[in-house]
């Protein structure tokens, strides 16, 4: 059996994988996870919605020694999506350079575990 971490967090539509954010009516600040009062001004006029499936990667580094339960090496990249930088861990085995396109999707991060990862739109250049 596969555990779907974040799983409330995840909106998946067929192929289509997306994130449930909250967005501020006041201060229009973007958050992920959904939250129920905003961290930049303490408003609670929230709205629920969701982000595409596309990003940017911010930056991303490969993981050598790694929480317990992790097989390593894993890469994990900070991501830009419709306003909120996730972290995530990423497809392959290398760093993703910044402003490297990449999709949204769910698959292994862990044996037995799954999540939200991104793979790149473009080839990985070697390094």
């Amino acid at each position: 059996m596969t555990d779907l971490i974040a799983g409330d967090w995840i909106a998946r539509n067929g192929d289509t994988t997306a994130l449930r954010i909250s967005v501020c009516r006041d201060c229009s600040a973007r958050w992920y996870p959904p939250r129920e009062v905003c961290s930049t001004c303490a408003s609670a006029e929230l709205t629920q919605t969701v982000t595409g499936d596309r990003g940017v990667v911010y930056a991303s580094t490969v993981v050598r020694v790694g929480a317990a339960g992790f097989d390593t090496p894993y890469v994990l990249s900070y991501v830009d999506i419709d306003g909120v930088r996730v972290l995530s861990h990423s497809e392959g085995e290398q760093a993703l350079a910044p402003d490297t396109p990449v999709q949204l999707t769910v698959g292994a991060i862990t044996s037995g575990k799954e999540s939200h990862i991104v793979r790149p739109l473009i080839e990985v250049a070697s390094r």
